[in-house]
């Protein structure tokens, strides 16, 4: 059976708009059944609605065609006297009676066809059988024939033309597309966020609204049976005639009817208003407006949505709710503020009440989405920057809470600069924000922090002056005319990049850049953490850079350096290139003679960087210090990885950055940071003389406070006795694993614990004792429900990777201990580590099982962090290198996890690592000590 019936086998149908309208695939499907006759030309008459959306001419089979639009007789005959060769086709609403059987003689069958819908439809859709809930919608008929595309309808999938089929197609062409060409509701995907972006569109929503009541009202309850309960809400809002409001209606109904939200029926009835008065039930009113704000999250600029849902908490007198919002701006703000008054009740020393607050107050900002875009710009760059601000300041916070004791030596000092001050250095530049009342509070907790840095730089100045004074054995410390001997020379084949002017906290910043580029840092065993260099004075290039790069004090400039580096380099090839050798022509990134030594055959090649000091004259040093901002180092890089050399990564000296400094003149000095002792010391200053002292006749004054100059104010300063300044910073790098290179191993985490860990006030420990960390959930989860689980690293673990820990570390190694001492965490260890069913599980993992001291330093340093830890602190205190703990994880999971369930894994944010110690004690049958999970 075909979709054209003539008019005398059935009844007449009813004319108008009830008409089925004619389709091309309709029209050239009548065509080709008179070319099947042998027909090759004549008049066909369809009665239908009078309109046409097809081309007037076109061919079928190579005949041509031609569609007439005829709404009376008359129309007709002059249709058909204009007829030639081909067929003409006649469109008409009028039934056989009033056109008469004079013109109803010229048409091929002698009357007019009449449209079958569904047979039409089956045609369309190419389908054998129609969905009985199909045809029980009656108005889809003629919805779907109004609404064919040229080219006609998909394929029925299965011959089968089901309601969803067909209705989502349907939906898809009426609801149309937006600008950028994406559907707003695709046809096998219609949802929620999608029809929330539609009710944006008003041309789009006038498409739907301008329909039949019949089709307006069957498709929409198709789309609201098909997008839930948030699509059903979002087309009563435009139905209220509030449809371009209904992302922000939806945004603002999940906060009036948030868990636990009081004191907001006037502001329900007034949204309830907005979208027809219909009761919404709270559950439906979340679900709402989740799908708001998933459509947001897909959305590149959606500022204004965001502002008007603010505009209508403000219009329903609700402003209060505005603080609960994860997605308003507006929210943010109040956040941030929030934080800010956290922060002030901190200082100048946090309690454990004021630390909560104030961690508390920051995981709310976290928690808000804004903190992750980088869409909003503001004063102080994006709201992802204010985030990051956020978190330098709390780390600061918690800084202020761990006490620090006086250095008993300088090399104390000068370690202590390197593993802690640079990082305090690295925060403290991160601290601003654009808002007055956040920027005060920030200024007061900077205060706070210099007060207690000034004290530390005090302490080392003294020790500094004495060493110096004494040419006292520097212990520990390795002298910088000493690095290239000592420290570089052992290594082999290297790459040496000076940064002029670095500090400590520009490299424990470029070394997070460096991780992320897969540079794995190595250190000294010895020590355990990165080398610091003792510095020739003052901290100025003619003598720190010339000493490091002679091998001898000597207070000089480049021609020094190139002329005496081969021989305290131990190798007549090694070059050192400065600033204008590195100059590289055009399509090159590294000047061709530098590629070339580095891929050579000296077995160092020294690199002289100058944008950190040339920072402190043109720019705000106060920047991000990332690989890709340090010009050359990019390349330098490449060729190190290609060529295979280790990167050693090292200064001259620090620097300090310029924040209101006070000019001391007539003191007869030609630098910023330090004078000739001519008059004593006056606060802040110290006297320094010896045989490391190059300038000034052997004694100079050099300043240990930050905000002492004594010259021309600049971006920033060097030549003081500063930590920052005198603190020579001295790291190794590999692009390659290793395990162990003239005494250098894979580093742990370098960074403090309370870089990334919450922290007890008054402990040393640096990490929250048990029952600080964040709460627990249920003690048995299965091991796929983790959202980021360690599954098949362990395959990939080499037998070094999960030996025991490096050997003890000397005194001057990181604080924090690789095992707990708390007395029932020891015990629960042993019983642990001794029981049966623990050796079955190292048994069953074989080579790839990690020994017992191992598995004690983890589990340990998760019990210490009362069962939650940062990747990074756990990498630190249990002294897993940073490059290996996700594959040391994954062997000591495969010991612990029995028949599927782990009880260590990391938190959704991917970054936390967590330690059920409930289901280890039950797995294992030992009792459960105090901490973990509960």
């Amino acid at each position: 059976m075909t979709a054209l019936s003539p008019q005398a086998h059935r009844p007449q149908p009813p004319s108008g708009a009830s008409l089925i309208p004619a389709t091309p695939p309709v029209v050239r499907q009548a065509v080709a059944e008179l070319q099947e006759h042998g027909r090759s030309r004549g008049v066909i008459g369809i009665q239908t609605r009078p309109e046409w959306t097809g081309e007037r001419e076109f061919s079928v089979h190579g005949s041509p065609v031609r569609v007439e639009v005829c709404p009376s007789p008359l129309a007709v005959r002059e249709a058909m006297l204009r007829h030639g060769d081909g067929y003409l086709v006649i469109l008409t609403d009028l039934d056989d009676d009033d056109l008469g059987i004079g013109i109803r003689a010229h048409f091929t069958k002698g009357r007019l066809t009449t449209l079958r819908p569904w047979d039409m439809l089956k045609q369309s859709f190419r389908a054998r059988d129609i969905d009985p809930r199909l045809l029980d919608e009656g108005w889809a008929a003629g919805a779907l024939a109004r609404w064919e595309p040229a080219e006609g309808w998909p394929k029925a999938p299965g011959g089968t033309l089901t309601l969803d089929h067909a209705l989502g197609h349907l939906a898809s062409a009426v609801l149309g597309v937006s600008r950028d060409g994406d559907r707003y509701v695709p046809p096998a995907h219609a949802d929620a966020p999608g029809l929330l972006r539609w009710s944006l569109d008003p041309v789009a929503v006038h498409r739907l609204t301008s329909l039949p009541v019949d089709v307006r009202e069957g498709l929409t309850g198709w789309l609201s049976g098909t997008t839930g309960v948030a699509g059903t809400w979002t087309l009563r809002a435009v139905e209220a005639g509030h449809g371009g409001d209904a992302v922000p209606l939806a945004l603002v109904a999940g906060l009036l009817w948030k868990d636990g939200t009081r004191d907001a029926a006037e502001a329900r009835g007034l949204l309830r208003a907005r979208v027809g008065g219909a009761d919404l039930p709270a559950d439906q009113a979340r679900t709402w407006s989740r799908a708001a704000e998933a459509l947001i999250g897909r959305l590149d600029r959606p500022d204004s949505l965001l502002e008007r849902a603010e505009a209508l908490l403000r219009e329903f007198n609700a402003e209060k709710l505005l603080a609960d919002s994860t997605l308003l701006p507006g929210s943010y703000e109040l956040r941030l503020r929030a934080f800010a008054t956290a922060v002030r009740r901190c200082l100048p020393v946090p309690d454990a009440a004021a630390l909560g607050e104030a961690e508390t107050a920051h995981g709310r900002i976290v928690a808000h989405e804004l903190a992750g875009l980088n869409a909003r710009a503001d004063a102080a760059g994006t709201a992802a920057a204010r985030a990051d601000a956020a978190r330098m300041a709390l780390r600061l916070v918690r800084w202020l809470a761990v006490p620090g004791g006086a250095a008993a030596t300088l090399a104390d000092a000068l370690h202590d600069q390197v593993r802690t001050g640079a990082y305090v250095e690295w925060a403290f530049r991160g601290v601003r924000d654009p808002d007055g009342t956040v920027a005060a509070v920030y200024r007061d907790l900077l205060a706070a922090v210099a007060a207690r840095r000034a004290e530390r730089d005090r302490g080392l100045a003294g020790h500094l002056a004495a060493a110096v004074g004494a040419d006292s054995d520097p212990g520990s410390l390795v002298p910088i005319e000493s690095a290239l001997a000592v420290l570089v020379r052992p290594l082999g084949r290297s790459l040496l990049v000076v940064l002029d002017g670095m500090s400590a906290g520009v490299l424990a910043e470029l070394a997070e850049s460096l991780a992320a580029r897969r540079w794995t840092e190595l250190v000294d065993s010895s020590l355990g953490h990165r080398r610091v260099l003792l510095p020739a004075l003052p901290t100025v290039t003619e003598t720190c850079r010339t000493s490091l790069l002679t091998g001898v004090l000597h207070a000089g400039g480049q021609h020094d350096e190139k002329t005496a580096f081969p021989g305290a380099a131990g190798d007549p090839q090694a070059r050192v290139f400065h600033k204008d050798d590195l100059r590289a022509p055009g399509g090159h990134a590294l000047a061709p003679a530098v590629r070339s030594a580095v891929e050579g055959s000296a077995k160092v090649v020294g690199v002289v960087l100058n944008t950190v000091d040339d920072s402190l004259d043109k720019a705000d040093p106060a920047i991000a210090w990332t690989a890709d901002r340090v010009t050359h180092l990019e390349a330098l890089l490449d060729a190190a990885r290609i060529s295979g050399r280790l990167l050693v990564l090292t200064a001259d000296h620090g620097h300090v950055v310029e924040r209101d400094s006070e000019l001391r003149s007539g003191t007869g000095s030609e630098s910023g940071r330090w004078r000739p002792a001519k008059r004593p010391p006056e606060d802040g200053e110290v006297l320094v003389r010896g045989r490391r002292v190059l300038l000034g006749g052997g004694a100079v004054v050099l300043p240990w406070r930050e905000d002492v100059r004594y010259g021309y104010k600049r971006a920033g300063y060097h030549g003081g006795a500063s930590g920052a300044e005198v603190a020579v910073p001295f790291a190794v790098f590999s692009a390659t694993p290793v395990d162990e290179v003239a005494g250098w191993r894979p580093a742990p985490a370098q960074e403090p614990a309370w870089w990334h860990s919450a922290v007890t006030p008054g402990s040393t420990a640096g990490i929250a004792a048990p029952g600080t960390a964040a709460p627990a959930g249920t003690a048995r989860a299965k091991a796929g429900s983790r959202s980021k689980t360690l599954e098949g690293q362990a395959e990939l673990i080499a037998i070094e990777e999960v030996s025991a820990p490096s050997a003890p570390s000397a005194p001057s190694a990181p604080s924090a201990p690789s095992a707990p001492a708390g007395p029932g965490w020891e015990r629960f260890l042993d019983d642990l580590l001794g029981s049966e069913l623990y050796a079955a599980q190292r048994a069953r993992a074989g080579r790839a099982a990690p020994d017992d001291a191992r598995v004690r330093a983890v589990l340990g340093a998760l019990l210490e962090g009362g069962g939650r830890l940062h990747e990074s602190t756990l990498s630190a205190v249990a002294e897993v290198p940073a490059a290996r703990l996700r594959n040391v994880l994954a062997a000591v999971r495969r010991v612990l996890s029995v028949d599927g369930y782990d009880p260590v894994g990391y938190d959704p944010d991917e970054v936390t690592v967590e330690l059920d110690t409930v289901l280890l004690a039950e797995q294992f049958g030992v009792a459960k000590p105090f901490g973990g999970r509960q």
